[in-house]
């Protein structure tokens, strides 16, 4: 059971890894923000991809990348909703592109709390089946 558990937390980290880096890039694409503000998309990213792979190949230190590459993304999600949230509308941006990136940010921080879920779920079946 807690192997099927980190497998699917694992495909999810590398799924939304690839894809947190894609976005980023696509969406700062000509117009790069100050550094910190996207560096630390590319941090998780990686710190999510190592784990999905190592969770993958049954490395010891996979489930440990996995709770902190999600906890970490999760914690980014939130302040970038906090964030987005308090600054209202950019006047460069309409209110429906803000409305929709509002909305990304809430599904992404839900698909990292899964994320989380199922890491922490695969760990505590694993350190309960142990003698």
């Amino acid at each position: 059971m807690h192997s099927r558990l980190r497998r699917a937390s694992a495909i999810m980290a590398i799924l939304y890894g690839v894809g947190l880096s894609g976005f980023e890039t696509l969406i700062n694409w000509g117009q790069w923000q100050w550094w910190p503000w996207w560096l630390v998309d590319y941090v998780a990213a990686a710190i999510l991809i190592a784990g999905g792979i190592a969770s993958l190949r049954n490395g010891a230190v996979g489930p440990a990348l996995l709770f902190t590459g999600w906890g970490f993304a999760l914690g980014m999600m939130w302040m970038s909703l906090a964030g987005n949230i308090a600054q209202g509308t950019a006047p460069d941006r309409a209110a429906r592109v803000a409305g929709l990136y509002v909305a990304l940010i809430c599904a992404s921080m839900a698909y990292c709390f899964a994320g989380l879920c199922l890491s922490l779920a695969a760990y505590r079946h694993q350190s309960q089946n142990q003698p």
